[in-house]
């Protein structure tokens, strides 16, 4: 009847108003949980009862039930917090944990508060590993998919492959001298018609070791104490300087191969009547050329004498060989020779050789050393001819060199370059693959040339590792001419590859009027497996395009390109190439370092906003830095406002490790919570989005932050007075409805 369904209408008012409370319990009590999402009930009427009246059908309500219970993800607010791996997503968006005990356990959270567990996780407070991308330390971009965060806490080791050296070169640094002096006798009779003559040709060496030929033509007239002179290029004829009449005893040539200038100074001869009239210039003899003729298909020798630069007289026998039906040469060099000469040159004592072609080879211009010295003889036998008959001679010459900052380095020195050989120098630490450091300096000094320094880049001598350091018989090439495997070993360059044990480059840098570098030029390397220099940069400053260590001249980033090994990498003499594919992996392990002034080759040499210049103020170091380092350990973690996760090591590394992934859902309030401020996917929220923060609709990341509760404790309050009426009011109607059955009943007595 109807005081019955009273009752039961009263009861379903208490029965929601109760889960009413319960929710409302629920909230309150979570007021302080962390990124909690309070939840909101709704109530709706139960299905009416029909009923008739006396106007018709009628509709009788049966009470209240619970229409819906859903969280409700407002934005909190956000709490501070010491904790650099505490994070807080401002906006939509949900962090990815998973349990790496289950498999596609994930669940998604808006609480932040994570820490790195033992094994380098990053995790919350139970253990679940929160997701993320990997980024790549190059790209500085996220790579791989969503996995779980792994903080690495050492930072191994990376190889330097950059040098960045910035400076001032002082403008106002007088440019060095090089002055040729000539010895000699010129006596002039005043009583002959005209001047006496006298010549002389020598050779003035390059950087490059090209001979350039100098003819000098003196005449002297005793009557007026005036000079003549006429000085050129020997082999073009080419005048170079050229006086009559003249009081002065000095002149200025530049030299052919280079534009260097050197002066020639006679002011030395004597005018004595008792002495032969001749000149020279005084030191070693560095230059040998061999003219006339060989029978083909036979061995030919010549002997000759040279004097070394302690005025020493080395009696040396060269050998040649011409293949007719190849039209190649094969030779050998000996110092000390057999006596009386053999047939061939396998008479000659083993010991006594200098230079060996090991096959038929294409070269008629090749060098050798005296034996114990780092003293070095070109030999041109170019204009020797095949024939029928063997007539060989031989012409020495004189030789000046001209001093450079390569030439000055002595690896066997306690300090292998003297202080009075540069102007400058500045010096910074690199690292091989193992994370030693190792010391670089790189010296600078003017040349003869205005605006034009030449510089050299080197290390610790007992650091350096390369293999012709390492060889009994460091000068040993195999590479290919056409068809042809050629073979060469200057046995006598061990002393050489010692005093030049360190030098890893020398090269010139010119500058224009307003002070930056116009070009690179003349700049080499030592190849790391025969200590030979290697021009990486031509005369005209075009690198080179296959340097014949078979190394790029110019790097990735358009700078000269450096060859070292700190390691002991060895390297057999007919591994030759590093790109020949059967031959070349082990070349590849050598550390290649690029060389930056800030100046980058990109068509032509091309500045940068910080290079390097020659102004008129000190010689300074503007900036210098390499991109390697040592190993090193966690020190701090930061995060971004893009979830991106750095790394502060102690080698002083700041790498980017990951970036936290977000989802999302297109009813976030129909997942399931699990609990631990936890929830889960259903079918009703849809499946997770996932994006990087800040993206496609996401929030970004407030570091150092956790999100508060969005609990309202005043509406809270107000629901708990109104559902505790409706409470009241439901509990009176089973009350008087109660009160109305008693009624009823007692109608019976």
């Amino acid at each position: 009847m109807g005081l019955t369904d009273a009752l039961f209408t009263g009861t379903s008012g208490l029965r929601a108003l109760g889960h009413g409370m319960s929710v409302i319990g629920d909230n309150v009590s979570n007021l302080n949980t962390t990124a909690f999402k309070g939840a909101r009930i709704t109530f709706s009427d139960i299905m009416a009862q029909s009923i008739n009246t006396a106007a018709g059908s009628g509709q009788l309500g049966r009470g209240a039930a619970i229409q819906a219970l859903f969280q409700q993800f407002t934005q909190g607010a956000f709490e501070s917090t010491g904790n650099p791996t505490d994070m807080a997503i401002a906006g939509a968006g949900f962090f990815m944990v998973k349990n790496p005990k289950t498999t596609g356990g994930v669940y998604y959270t808006r609480d932040g508060q994570f820490m790195v567990d033992k094994d380098g996780y990053l995790v919350n407070p139970q253990g679940l590993r929160v997701q993320g991308w990997k980024i790549d330390e190059i790209t500085n971009d996220i790579t791989g998919a969503i996995t779980d965060i792994r903080i690495d806490r050492s930072s191994p080791p990376v190889k330097t492959t950059k040098i960045d050296m910035i400076t001032n070169l002082d403008a106002r640094t007088e440019a060095r001298s090089k002055v040729v002096n000539l010895s000699g006798n010129l006596y002039d009779d005043p009583a002959t018609t005209g001047p006496t003559s006298v010549s002389t040709t020598f050779v003035i060496r390059d950087i490059d070791g090209k001979d350039n030929k100098i003819q000098v033509d003196l005449a002297y007239d005793a009557s007026t104490q005036k000079w003549n002179y006429t000085i050129r290029n020997a082999t073009t004829s080419e005048i170079l300087a050229q006086g009559t009449n003249v009081t002065t005893t000095r002149t200025t040539i530049n030299l052919p191969s280079t534009g260097e200038k050197v002066y020639i100074d006679w002011g030395n001869i004597t005018h004595d009547s008792a002495a032969t009239n001749a000149i020279t210039i005084p030191g070693r003899d560095g230059r040998i050329e061999l003219s006339g003729s060989v029978t083909a298909g036979n061995w030919a020798s010549k002997d000759l004498s040279l004097v070394d630069a302690n005025g020493t007289t080395r009696n040396l026998r060269v050998w040649l060989y011409y293949d007719s039906a190849t039209s190649r040469w094969n030779y050998r060099v000996f110092e000390n020779p057999a006596t009386p000469p053999p047939a061939d040159p396998t008479g000659e004592p083993e010991t006594s050789v200098l230079l060996a072609s090991g096959d038929l080879s294409n070269e008629t211009n090749i060098y050798f050393f005296l034996d114990g010295t780092t003293q070095r003889i070109n030999l041109d036998w170019t204009e020797v001819t095949p024939s029928t008959t063997t007539s060989l001679s031989a012409t020495t010459y004189k030789l000046e060199e001209m001093n450079t900052l390569f030439d000055s380095w002595d690896a066997r020195q306690e300090t292998p370059i003297p202080s009075t050989a540069y102007a400058y120098r500045s010096t910074l630490f690199v690292y091989d693959s193992l994370g030693t450091p190792h010391e670089i300096t790189v010296y600078y000094a003017p040349t003869t040339k205005d605006n034009v320094w030449e510089f050299l880049v080197a290390t610790n001598p007992t650091e350096d590792q390369r293999d012709f350091i390492r060889d009994e018989n460091p000068m040993q090439w195999q590479y290919e001419e056409g068809a042809y495997i050629q073979k060469v070993s200057i046995d006598s360059g061990k002393l050489f590859t010692q005093t030049k044990r360190g030098v890893l480059a020398y090269g010139r840098l010119e500058f224009d009027n307003q002070g930056n570098v116009k070009r690179f030029y003349q700049t080499y390397r030592l190849d790391a497996n025969t200590g030979a220099l290697v021009q990486i940069v031509d005369q005209n400053g075009s690198p080179v395009a296959l340097p014949d260590d078979k190394y790029n001249a110019i790097g990735a980033n358009g700078y000269p390109l450096l060859v070292a090994d700190f390691l002991g990498i060895d390297l057999p003499y007919d591994i030759y190439a590093p790109n020949d594919p059967n031959q070349g992996t082990a070349r590849n392990d050598l550390q290649q370092i690029e060389l930056n002034f800030g100046y980058f080759y990109k068509d032509s040499w091309r500045s940068e906003s910080v290079r390097t210049t020659q102004y008129a103020t000190s010689n300074a170091t503007l900036f210098y830095d390499q991109n390697g380092f040592g190993p090193g350990a966690l020190e701090n973690i930061t995060v971004d406002n893009e979830g991106r996760i750095t790394g502060v090591y102690s080698n002083g590394r700041v790498i980017p490790l990951w970036m936290v992934a977000l989802a999302n859902f297109n009813a976030p309030e129909r997942l399931q919570k699990v609990g631990g401020n936890l929830f889960r996917e259903t079918t009703h929220s849809g499946p997770p989005v996932t994006g990087k923060p800040g993206t496609n609709g996401l929030g970004t990341i407030s570091p150092n932050s956790i999100e508060q509760s969005n609990v309202d404790l005043g509406e809270q309050f107000v629901k708990m007075i109104i559902f505790q009426r409706g409470f009241q009011a439901d509990s009176r109607i089973i009350t008087v409805s109660d009160t109305m059955l008693d009624e009823l009943i007692n109608l019976k007595r």
